[in-house]
Parts: structure tokens; sequence; C-alpha cells
């Protein structure tokens, strides 16, 4: 598989893969052509010579399809798309045939992120459900016309490039908003006694627990009641993170921050010191040397 696109942004191409025949295989893979050939167009090749504009395609049936010879099981397909859902900032949805249980999946996980979605059907409107998600949702028929098909791409992303543009650094915003309550969470779990009581009474899978704090996204899309359960039970304040919540720093001081925390292996109860340090020195006006890495690991030397 090919590792997740960084610094530009990304679409991901869902349409059904299981139980296609033939002639559905065929059909799939002419329209995810015809999408991907319209993304390069309105990304590249008619775009203005001072328009930068980069745009990468993840297509699972590129990758992940059920009759290549991956040798993936189905929690390691699902694993896989879902982390490249979140690694991208739009969704495309090739709805043949109604679409897919899977794809139904995906389109709620876009829905979670905020990222527009364009919702396409062959024939025929899209339900009235999905229509009417109070989302990002464009739902457009193409009447397997293949240039209609393009010009519904083209169109989609003309109207929502700002927003797919400034994906990478939304989602790097909150993987780095969520690292700290991430860390704090995935440590109690660990040194948990009883993680199977503990999940049974917060009516978690054990399989999701385990997935949803390997990564600080998963826990920032995480439901409300099941995060204050999930805190309470494991004896992680959630207000404890912060002492000044009125008041973060802004990401050109976290990213370095947590870069060194990484680098350093810094503990909780050092990062939460050096967050206080940082915010006591942008109320100062001296923090001009806390957006690089060595700016951070001076202001630790100083702690001593």
């Amino acid at each position: 598989m090919s590792p997740a696109v960084t610094g530009d942004a990304r679409l991901y191409l869902a349409c059904p893969l299981t139980g296609l025949g033939d002639d559905g295989r065929r059909q799939v893979r002419s329209d995810v052509a015809a999408v991907k050939r319209a993304v390069e167009r309105a990304t590249d090749i008619d775009r203005a010579e001072d328009e930068v504009w980069p745009v990468a395609v993840y297509a699972p049936i590129d990758h992940t399809a059920p009759w290549s010879d991956d040798s993936l099981s189905a929690h390691e397909v699902y694993r896989h798309n879902l982390r490249e859902v979140h690694d991208s900032d739009g969704l495309i949805v090739l709805a043949e045939g109604g679409g897919s249980a899977g794809v139904g999946q995906e389109l709620e996980w876009a829905i979670q992120l905020r990222i527009p979605v364009l919702y396409l059907t062959a024939t025929g409107a899209a339900s009235r459900q999905i229509s009417g998600s109070p989302a990002f949702v464009s739902a457009r028929i193409y009447n397997n016309d293949t240039e209609t098909l393009e010009d519904h791409v083209k169109n989609f992303l003309r109207q929502w490039r700002p927003l797919i543009l400034d994906g990478p650094a939304r989602r790097e915003s909150r993987k780095l908003r969520f690292e700290a309550i991430t860390t704090r969470l995935r440590a109690a779990w660990q040194g948990c006694s009883n993680p199977t009581d503990v999940a049974a009474e917060a009516r978690i899978d054990l399989q999701y627990m385990e997935l949803a704090l390997t990564d600080p996204r998963y826990v920032a899309v995480m439901a409300t009641d099941t995060l204050l359960t999930l805190a309470h039970l494991l004896q992680v304040p959630l207000n404890a993170l912060d002492p000044e919540p009125s008041f973060v720093l802004p990401v050109t001081m976290l990213r370095p921050l947590m870069a060194a925390a990484a680098d350093e292996g810094w503990e909780d109860a050092v990062i939460d010191r050096l967050l206080h340090e940082g915010r006591a020195a942008v109320q100062r006006g001296t923090e001009s040397g806390l957006t690089t890495i060595s700016g951070w690991q001076r202001v630790r030397q100083s702690l001593g």
C-alpha cells in the first residue's frame, strides 16, 4: 500500500467494491478513471500559470479491492480505509447501484470530519437522507454520461477549493489539539488493570479502544459522551489539559513543542509546564523563540 501523502490536499474516491461482477468492475474502473481525469484537469491542466492547486487522489479500488491478492484481513482493510479518510480533505462517492455499506461508512466518517462530499449517482437521485444531510454534501446525477460526470467533479472542486486546500493545515491542527488528551488516555488505558471492565462500562469495543488511542484525530471525532465516560473511568481529568482554556497557543508554537516533546520523550507534566511557560511568554511578548524545536528545548533546560 502507498503511504499517506503529506503536505498536499487529498481526495478520497469511494465506490462499491464488494459483490461486483465483471461488467460492474469495468464500469467502476471506467468511472474512477473519469474522476481522476477531471481532478487532474481542474487542478493542473486548466489552472492559471500562477495558481498552485496540488491535489492527490486515493481510491480504495487501487489498493484494497476484494478481488486483489493483498492478503489483508477485514480488520486491516477497515483500519487502512479509516486512516485514509482521516488523511483526506474531500470525499467523492461513486454510488454505483445505489452505493454499498462500505461507502456509507466512509460517507459518515467524512461527515464527522466536516469535509466536503460529492455524492454521484449514475441514474436516479440520491436518497433523501443523503441529500438532506446537514453537512457539506452535494448530490449529483450524471446519467451514465462520462462528460457529465467529469463536469460535476470539476464544479465540485471549484466550489470547495478553499476548504480543500486548507485541509492539510486543519488536519494538523486537529492532531495537535488532541495530542495531549490522547497521550493521557493511552497511558491510563495501558496501565489499567481491568480494561475489559472499563470497556464494558463505557460500552466501547476493545478493538475500537486500541484503534482510537493510536491517533489524536480519532479521539477528536469520538462521541462526546464516550470521551467523557472514558476519561471518568480512567481518571483522566479533561479540565487539567489546559489550566487557561481561554488562551490556546498558536499552531506555529504548538507544532515545534510537540515535535520536541516526541524527540526528547518529555512527560505530560513537563509538557503542561511548558504550555504554561509559553502562554506567559506570549503575554510578555517574548515568544519569538518558541516557533522552533531548539527554542522549546532551551525553555525546558531553564526549568531544571
